[in-house]
C-alpha cells in the first residue's frame, strides 16, 4: 500500500491526449448545443420580426385613417354651411321673385320689392 505512484513519460503522455480528447468532445457537444438552441429560436426571431414588421404598418394604417376620418368631418362641416348658405340664398332670391312677379301682375308690391332689395344687399354685402 505504500508503493510509490510512479508516472512515466507514456503514461503522462496518454493522459494530456485523454484530456485534450475529452475537452474537444465536451466542446463539441457544447457546441451542438448550442446550435440546436439557436435553431429552435430561429422561428420566434423571424416571427416576431414579422409581427414587429406588421405592427408598425397597422400603426400607419391607423394614422393614415385618423387623418382621413378628420378631413372628413371636416368636409362635413364645410357641406353643412355650404348647404345652410346656399338654403338662406335661395330663399331670399325666391322672395325678390315673388316680390317681382307680384309687381308685374298688379304694379304694387313696391315696399315688398325695396325688402327683397335690402335683404339681397344684406346678404351679398355678408357673403363679401
Amino acid at each position: 500500500m505504500t508503493e510509490p505512484i510512479t508516472l512515466t513519460l507514456n503514461d503522462l503522455w496518454l493522459f494530456l491526449l485523454a484530456f485534450a480528447g475529452g475537452l474537444s468532445t465536451i466542446s463539441a457537444g457544447i457546441a451542438v448545443i448550442v446550435n440546436v438552441i439557436h435553431k429552435a429560436k430561429e422561428p420566434n426571431k423571424k416571427q416576431d420580426e414579422r409581427i414587429s414588421a406588421l405592427e408598425s404598418d397597422v400603426k400607419k394604417i391607423n394614422e393614415r385613417l385618423e387623418q382621413g376620418n378628420q378631413r372628413f368631418e371636416s368636409d362635413a362641416n364645410k357641406l353643412a354651411e355650404l348647404e345652410k348658405s346656399m338654403k338662406n340664398s335661395n330663399r331670399i332670391i325666391l322672395e325678390s321673385l315673388q316680390a317681382l312677379t307680384a309687381h308685374a301682375i298688379d304694379g304694387n308690391n313696391i315696399d315688398q320689392l325695396r325688402k327683397s332689395e335690402q335683404a339681397l344687399n344684406d346678404y351679398l354685402l355678408d357673403k363679401i
